[in-house]
């Protein structure tokens, strides 16, 4: 027997991050199990796991998956309790609460050890230059966004809106 929910992954503001994989429940060969815990507002950073295709159980609240694939390929998935969704391998994708009550998903992805690769970080991988060069804007567009990984971020207390000079658009960041 595991105790899942007793062992807090990661704890932030906004949320509880929730795992079990082959290191801390050995009888689980070939997959792993995540819960997220979404304060209202709260998102789960957009991601992406190159060694594992992703299943989403929606437990209670209200949230939506998005996904981004090749080509420009986008999905905006709104889930109630008991509905799933499914990410492909590789493909981007975050949850968010989209509810006014805490949203509880269950996560299973295809691989006893998935690996994950946080957008946070691949921002703060690429240089500020080569992102302004890239995008035809000024290096303090990207300057603004934090250099650390951000994993949950947003909600009610701790959203931050940062004009990013681009058609009016704008991103949420965790303060």
């Amino acid at each position: 027997m595991h105790h899942f929910r007793e062992n807090v992954f990661k704890k932030f503001a906004a949320g509880d991050f929730f795992r079990a994989n082959a290191k801390n429940f050995p009888v689980l060969k070939g997959l792993a199990v995540q819960g997220l815990d979404l304060a209202p507002g709260a998102v789960r950073e957009p991601h992406t796991h190159p060694n594992a295709h992703q299943l989403d159980y929606c437990i209670s609240g209200q949230g939506r998956v998005g996904i981004v694939g090749p080509d420009g390929e986008t999905h905006y998935l709104d889930l109630s309790p008991g509905d799933i969704s499914f990410v492909p391998q590789g493909f981007l994708h975050w949850i968010e609460n989209t509810g006014p009550e805490k949203l509880c998903f269950l996560v299973v992805l295809s691989h006893e050890e998935p690996q994950t690769i946080e957008l946070s970080e691949m921002l703060s991988g690429v240089p500020n230059a080569t992102l302004a060069n890239m995008y035809g804007v000024g290096e303090s567009v990207f300057e603004a966004i934090p250099n650390r990984t951000v994993v949950i971020g947003g909600g009610a207390d701790t959203a931050v809106e940062v004009e990013d000079g681009r058609d009016g658009a704008r991103m949420i960041a965790a303060e």
